[in-house]
């Protein structure tokens, strides 16, 4: 079969951004549509990217990195701890800087790399997918043999169910944020980052504060359903975060609101399936993001490069079937599969203040703050967490 382009990518996020790098390593052509004029512009997202990231992926060079070298938490009726690490953890950014170092990454982005490209529709056709899109005014239609769709958490693929519906309400997660910025002569912010689990920070979720150096995030956020039934306004966990809670009070005392965003995150845990005959998702599409810590990055980029692997192997195959492309599926559920398991398991009990199994006796010991702060910060996966913090009778039940 001809096709226009062997694999369409839809979306510029780091899921297709690294589709894209690993594809254009390959002797697969490939075509990445996005709707945005520049990589990762205006995405709502914290910006924490974790150490082992930029070390797998042998990212750098990413404008305006701030370090990350602590972490403070606080869980529900218990007082504020900080963990500190000798080197840095990870860094905090924004999307747009760390999307134009990624794309700065892809060999031939000036050739296969589209933009300002909003995909209208994706249809089944001659062992392929036809994709339109619009761009620049003008309607344009491309064959190809398989489609990554990175397009996020409201993906273009799941409003036609080409592989499954749009994750529920029950699952999806809805974040908030503002952006404060200081003045111009004010130092920068530390390179710590701040995590709130409980009612009193979020709709049934958790809070977060990102720095960034002269700017930080402040963001809360819950499941859809639980923040729809909620009479109180997100925006006043925000402000009561700014204006009551310390040490955020103290901290961005004097910067300025001048930004806020939103958007969906999926907080679902393991979500199948990931693909279709000729499709495959990544990123928040199909669901790879930390219902602990609301992280998304890495496994993004897990998932894209994974995804350009097992397309290019289909390619060649010439067989794009679901079947064959269920080792995807595999592959990443093998990865981090686990780790989205027992984040969902271990979110409800930081948001709800822990039962028996996870009360404050457990969360009080610096052990498990050290454990769980290396988790949040992607040292340690979920399940090495849980298995090197849990009490002995609670490990004996953990089976993944």
């Amino acid at each position: 079969m001809s096709y226009d382009t062997d694999i369409l990518i839809i979306g510029a996020g780091p899921a297709g951004l690294t589709a894209a790098r690993y594809l254009a390593e390959s002797d697969v052509d490939y075509v990445l549509l996005a709707q945005e004029d520049v990589p990762c512009k205006d995405k709502t997202c914290g910006g924490f990217v974790p150490t082992r990231t930029l070390q797998d992926f042998n990212v750098s060079g990413i404008q305006g990195a701030h370090e990350i070298h602590a972490i403070r938490m606080k869980f529900p009726g218990m007082k504020m701890v900080k963990v500190e690490f000798e080197e840095s953890v990870g860094i905090n950014t924004t999307r747009e800087n760390l999307g134009q170092a990624m794309l700065n990454l892809v060999s031939n982005a000036s050739d296969s790399v589209r933009m300002r490209s909003k995909v209208v529709s994706l249809t089944p056709a001659h062992d392929g997918i036809r994709v339109e899109y619009e761009r620049e005014g003008e309607r344009l239609s491309v064959l190809s043999g398989i489609v990554i769709d990175a397009s996020g958490a409201n993906s273009v693929s799941s409003r036609m169910k080409l592989v499954r519906p749009r994750i529920s309400n029950e699952a999806m997660g809805y974040g908030l944020q503002f952006h404060l910025r200081r003045n111009a002569n004010a130092p920068d912010f530390q390179g710590i980052n701040d995590f709130y689990y409980g009612r009193e920070y979020s709709p049934g979720g958790y809070a977060w504060v990102f720095p960034r150096t002269r700017e930080v995030v402040i963001g809360t956020g819950g499941i859809v359903t639980n923040a729809r039934a909620e009479s109180r306004k997100l925006t006043s966990y925000l402000d009561n975060l700014i204006q009551n809670i310390e040490p955020t009070k103290s901290d961005v005392a004097g910067a300025t609101i001048y930004k806020t965003d939103a958007a969906l995150m999926p907080l679902a845990g393991i979500v199948t399936p990931s693909h279709a005959d000729g499709m495959l998702l990544a990123g928040d599409a199909a669901g790879h993001c930390s219902p602990i810590s609301g992280e998304g990055i890495h496994y993004a980029m897990v998932g894209g490069r994974y995804a350009a692997e097992v397309g290019a192997m289909a390619i060649r195959a010439k067989n794009a079937t679901s079947q064959f492309l269920a080792r995807y599926e595999s592959m990443w559920k093998k990865e981090f599969g686990s780790d989205l398991k027992w984040g969902l398991w271990l979110q409800k009990r930081f948001t709800s203040g822990g039962s028996s199994s996870m009360g404050k006796n457990f969360l009080a010991s610096e052990k498990s703050q050290r454990v769980i702060a290396e988790m949040l910060v992607g040292m340690r996966s979920v399940r090495g967490a849980i298995l090197a913090s849990a009490p002995g009778y609670l490990r004996s039940k953990i089976r993944i």
